[in-house]
This record gives C-alpha cells, structure tokens and sequence, in this order.
C-alpha cells in the first residue's frame, strides 16, 4: 500500500507500538544518530516516556518517508497534521489481504473462491508483535518492554532497568524473521494489479 497506509503499518508490524503513537509520530521524536524514537509522555497510554530502539530495517523505512514542512511522518496534511482515516485504510488493506490470499491458494492449486479472511483490527498487529517475540524465546521482561508496558509490583519498584540493548536485539530478530516472511511471500505471490 502507498504512503501513507503502507508504510505506517510496516511500522506498526516492525515496532509493536500503538496505532496512535505511530500515527501521530513527529520527526522530533527521533533520534536517528541513536537509532532511537522516544514517545514523549503525553502520546503514551501510561503517561510516561517510552523509548523504542529501531532496528536497520526500521530506519530504512523511515528514509523512505517524504519530510514535510510539517513535523508528522504520516500526513495527507504536508506534515502539519497526522494521517486520519484508518476505518477505509483498513477496508483497503482488507481487500488487498484477500486478493493475495486467493493468489496464493491459486498457486497452491486451490480454489480461490474458498478463501476467506479472518476478521481482524489493526491492534492484532501489536499482538502479533508480541507472540512472535515469545517465539523467538526473547524474555518476557524485554518484550513487555519493547510494547511498553508498566512493570507490575516489586519490579517496578526495583528494577530500574530499561532493557534498551535487549529490546535492540529483540527487535533486530522480529525484523530478521519478519523480512524473512515477506520475502517468502513476494517469491511466491505475484501481486500485480493490485489496488
């Protein structure tokens, strides 16, 4: 999908964050010397700062996107305000999800007419994210991290740690299967002519 759909949802898949802390992201949240974007406090859903490391792929993808006047990476607005619109985005993404589904049962030598495809929302993007983290046994701890969710009891009180150079790595993997996946994908299904 096309800017600015496309890319913001190969953020959210690449990061695990929040459909809204990717969508209203600004250019000075990033530190791109550090590889570092940091959600400041009142974009955080627990009303404290949250620091994502960015992975090679991440930063890639942040040099595909155009740089506005306006401070918002993804804008119809020429940066000056965030990209709004995600319900017909998501009948978009659906239907090119579909197209692509029957495109591959087609190669399997299936009938593409029995495809369907499971209802789902944006935020199992986020979801995914942290399942496939536990899939590639990264602690619990670091990918709680990665999301930016609260420690809980003690921990909160005691460890003081970030986890920045675990959630690195963390992401680092996710992005290495990730990119694995797509470029199975892309191998297999042509996609052409699709919206």
């Amino acid at each position: 999908m096309q800017y600015p759909i496309g890319p913001l949802l190969r953020m959210l898949l690449m990061t695990g964050q929040r459909k809204s802390e990717v969508a209203e992201a600004q250019w000075r949240e990033f530190d791109l010397d550090k590889k570092l974007w940091t959600v400041p406090s009142e974009r955080f859903k627990s009303g404290s700062t949250h620091t994502v490391p960015l992975s090679d792929d991440m930063m890639a993808l942040l040099k595909t996107l155009p740089k506005w006047k306006g401070d918002f990476l993804f804008s119809s607005t020429g940066g000056k305000t965030p990209v709004n619109g995600s319900s017909k985005a998501k009948e978009r993404l659906d239907t090119r999800m579909l197209l692509t589904l029957k495109a591959m049962a087609r190669k399997r030598g299936d009938d593409p007419r029995s495809v369907l495809l499971e209802s789902f929302v944006i935020h199992d993007l986020r979801r995914t994210v942290r399942t496939r983290l536990s899939s590639l046994r990264i602690a619990d701890a670091v990918s709680e991290a990665v999301l930016g969710h609260a420690k809980k009891g003690l921990l909160r009180v005691y460890n003081q740690h970030r986890y920045l150079d675990e959630m690195r790595e963390a992401l680092g993997a996710w992005a290495t299967l990730l990119r694995g996946i797509v470029e199975t994908v892309s191998n297999v299904v042509p996609l052409r002519g699709v919206l």
